[in-house]
């Protein structure tokens, strides 16, 4: 990784990792090591970095108090509190009604309010102030996800002159959807600020460069977008999970007795597992309908197979939220009601937050796992499950609609819609002979070894340090 172009590595994002000390505490849903973090921290360690962002916290107050500084494990964690009106109305309002839809492609989710446009606004320029006096001169600021895009305009009206690179975790919408959004130009002209934009996959990259054309003129040369303003060079970066890590938490003790106990539980039945957030983006309905539909069409499989779904607790104060889980208990409970027999459960469904070593585990004894979002940034739980399976591997089985079937080609790739298809490529993926299970492994293995968290941070920020 070039690091010689710049003194410090500064990190934004909206929250900063959990379990810091006087900084953030553990959000919900959030796992206790993501890939971000992961990913970042040797960045970060190597030149003494700074990690900025949402403490997590509400205040009563709408002036803000300087950042909350605390140093932890050689890296600098500034962090701010927002009021609860802020919170409503950027958090729950804008980045979650309205941007996390419509960047998903759920245009009928998206809902509009023009004051919490203005609070989305308002909080980036509050990051911006806080920020602006930390930086030192030869600093690199590396900004996350949708909910700072704006970010980089503020920074600049502030008279930060220094490297600025963008990276979105979600997908990129066409333009068609994008500009359902009545401040789409305003946005993609946040987005000349920076010198770098990241993107999971190349087509979320060409429907930004789509969008950047259309909206605001200018043209795209294959590596930068270029129009009055300057040119941004738009890359593809791919991020991965540790392998080596997750390799040896399935292949440890501990991982060895909850195994045990997992397979006692389930009486040696195959095991289909489900891990995500519980968000409406990610298909678990359509999932549990797909597995209902495999006991109806393949009754062979009654009482021989179990899905364990993980849903952990997301967003809990947003409307939708609070409607998916209602829906996901429902079907559990029906589907439960109708199939469930004395020594049998067909689906074990765990509400709670797991650690990525205590996942592990879980991926390590799942016969399939099943990772069918209805659209998702990249997804690495599709690659967590390939890096934990060992001689006798499992089937992945990944929805088309995700960053991760981009790279992820030799598993079951199906269509999240299409319930039916599901239901049939379950039933292939647990009769799948051992031999295919392999060929199908060592191709998947190869991949997630070559494109890891590491490989992601050093490409972005090479772009970013090499970028004019």
């Amino acid at each position: 990784m070039v690091l010689d172009a710049y003194e410090r590595l500064v990190v934004v994002s909206n929250r900063t990792p959990t379990g810091i000390e006087g900084g953030a505490t553990r959000s919900e849903g959030q796992r206790t090591a993501g890939g971000l973090v992961s990913a970042l921290y040797p960045a970060l360690q190597k030149r003494g970095g700074l990690w900025f962002g949402w403490s997590g916290r509400a205040t009563r107050r709408q002036a803000h108090a300087p950042p909350h500084l605390v140093r932890h494990g050689g890296i600098q964690f500034a962090t701010i509190d927002l009021s609860e009106e802020e919170i409503n109305d950027f958090y729950a309002g804008f980045c979650n009604r309205a941007l996390w839809p419509l960047f998903h492609c759920f245009p009928s989710r998206v809902r509009l309010r023009r004051e919490e446009y203005r609070a989305y606004r308002r909080v980036n320029r509050t990051f911006a102030t806080q920020l602006f006096p930390l930086l030192k001169a030869g600093d690199a600021v590396w900004v996350h996800d949708y909910h700072l895009i704006p970010l980089g305009t503020e920074l600049r009206r502030l008279g930060w002159k220094g490297r600025l690179g963008f990276f979105l975790h979600t997908p990129f919408p066409p333009v068609d959807i994008l500009t359902i959004l009545p401040f789409a130009s305003q946005l993609l002209a946040d987005l000349n600020a920076y010198e770098v934009l990241g993107f999971h996959t190349q087509r979320y990259r060409q429907n930004c460069v789509d969008a950047l054309c259309s909206e605001l003129g200018g043209t795209f040369d294959g590596q930068a977008y270029h129009s009055e303003g300057g040119a941004v060079r738009c890359g593809v970066y791919a991020i991965g999970t540790d392998p080596t890590t997750f390799a040896r938490w399935a292949m440890s003790t501990q991982a060895e007795m909850q195994s045990k106990r997992l397979r006692r539980s389930v009486r040696g039945r195959r095991i289909v597992l489900g891990v995500d957030r519980l968000d409406y983006t990610k298909g678990i309905p359509e999932r549990l309908l797909a597995f209902e539909r495999l006991l109806e069409r393949y009754p062979a499989w009654q009482r021989r197979v179990s899905l364990i779904q993980i849903s952990a607790p997301s967003r809990t104060r947003v409307p939708e939220y609070i409607e998916q889980k209602r829906e996901v208990d429902r079907l559990v409970g029906a589907i439960n009601g109708r199939f469930s027999e004395e020594d049998w459960v067909p689906i074990r469904y765990l509400y709670r937050t797991y650690s990525q070593e205590e996942l592990a585990a879980f991926y390590r004894e799942a016969d399939v796992c099943i990772v069918t979002p209805l659209r998702d940034g990249m997804n690495l739980v599709a690659k967590e499950y390939v890096a934990s399976q060992t001689a006798d591997p499992g089937v992945l089985v990944l929805s088309r609609f995700c960053g991760a079937a981009e790279e992820l080609r030799e598993a079951v790739i199906v269509n999240p819609y299409d319930v039916d298809g599901m239901a049939d490529d379950l039933k292939r993926a647990l009769e799948m002979p051992l031999a295919e299970r392999q060929e199908r492994w060592q191709a998947l293995i190869k991949r997630v070894c070559a494109v890891t968290a590491q490989t992601w941070c050093e490409q972005f920020l090479a772009d970013l340090t090499s970028a004019p």
